[in-house]
């Protein structure tokens, strides 16, 4: 058994289900028109009746436009959007065995009525005088002229900015090309040997000693740039390169002691004497005495040491108090 059903307002017939017109006992919407009707006053059998007689509803009639009248109609209760079962197209039987279908309508059953409810007062006018007289009579009610604000000011369009910016790939191949240029690549050239310069004379500079010793004829530019800074050109310093090859320490003639150091160059180039740590102690091994000895303190010129080669250091010391028994002899540079 397949079930249809009519609408009221624009003759639609559509297919329905039992099971939906239970649901909203009955009420459907129009999926033409958007009316809500009851379907089971409509319903019938499409495969043993035909589709009862739709018959237009009457158009209600129009007021007179001279004269405003109202008439009190009674609410008929409709059900809520929730319970009405909406009929779609899909829903909708085309045959031409049933009565043709309404038209297209341009205008909603509701936008019908407010154009009926509607009216005009095309030939209203405002009595001027009448208006300028009850002012005069009350100042309060005049109206306070009304400064007209000034327009806001238009926001500059972004579309021409936008339309002009170029696409990003085409920015960075711009790019590229510019730091590829053979001016810039001059100027980055010159910028990298100023820089490795600098770094070059900073560590020259840093280095003096070991490069005035091994490259001699750089020694007079180093002296003058340390006479402009402040500083001194003299010999290397490396005490992993001088080892203490032996010393000595006997009682002297008419008194006290003398001292004997044999130190060792070990390097490849000429280092400057370091000085020497001298600890006396007694019997009980306790620090009699303690003295830091510096190259002049031998008397030694030049104080430097060949590279290779081995220099002895003598020097008379005078202790008085308890007899020396032990010594030590460390060497550094200050």
């Amino acid at each position: 058994m397949s079930l249809a059903t009519r609408c009221t307002a624009c003759g639609t017939v559509f297919r329905v289900v039992q099971d939906q017109l239970k649901v909203s006992e009955g009420w459907v919407r129009c999926g033409r028109c958007d009316q809500v009707f009851n379907a089971i006053e409509g319903l019938f059998d499409l495969e043993r009746d035909a589709p009862p007689d739709w018959n237009p509803p009457p158009a209600p009639p129009q007021p007179p436009a001279s004269t405003i009248t109202s008439a009190y109609r009674a609410p008929v209760e409709q059900p809520e959007d929730e319970d009405v079962f909406s009929l779609s197209d899909e829903d909708r039987i085309h045959s031409r065995f049933f009565q043709p279908e309404q038209d297209d309508v341009s205008q909603t059953p509701a936008q019908n009525i407010a154009e009926r409810d509607r009216v005009d007062f095309a030939d209203a006018q405002f009595n001027d005088a009448l208006i300028a007289d009850v002012e005069a009579d009350n100042p309060s009610t005049e109206r306070p002229p009304v400064e007209e604000e000034p327009p806001p000011p238009k926001k500059r369009s972004t579309s021409s900015k936008s339309a002009k910016a170029s696409p990003g790939f085409l920015r960075d191949a711009k790019r590229k090309a510019r730091w590829r240029s053979p001016r810039v690549r001059f100027g980055l050239s010159l910028l990298v040997l100023l820089l490795s310069a600098t770094l070059a004379g900073q560590a020259a500079l840093h280095f003096r000693d070991v490069v005035a010793t091994r490259w001699p004829a750089a020694r007079p530019a180093l002296v003058a740039a340390c006479e402009q800074l402040g500083c001194s050109v003299g010999l290397p310093r490396r005490i992993d390169d001088l080892s203490v090859e032996s010393s000595a320490l006997s009682p002297a003639n008419g008194g006290g002691y003398r001292l004997s150091v044999v130190l060792r160059n070990r390097g490849h180039m000429d280092l400057a004497l370091p000085s020497i740590d001298l600890t006396l102690t007694d019997s009980e091994g306790q620090m009699v005495s303690r003295r830091a000895l510096s190259p002049a303190d031998f008397r030694i010129q030049p104080a430097h040491l060949a590279a290779g080669a081995e220099a002895t250091l003598q020097l008379v010391l005078a202790a008085e108090g308890p007899r020396v028994s032990g010594y030590t002899v460390e060497i550094f540079y200050p």
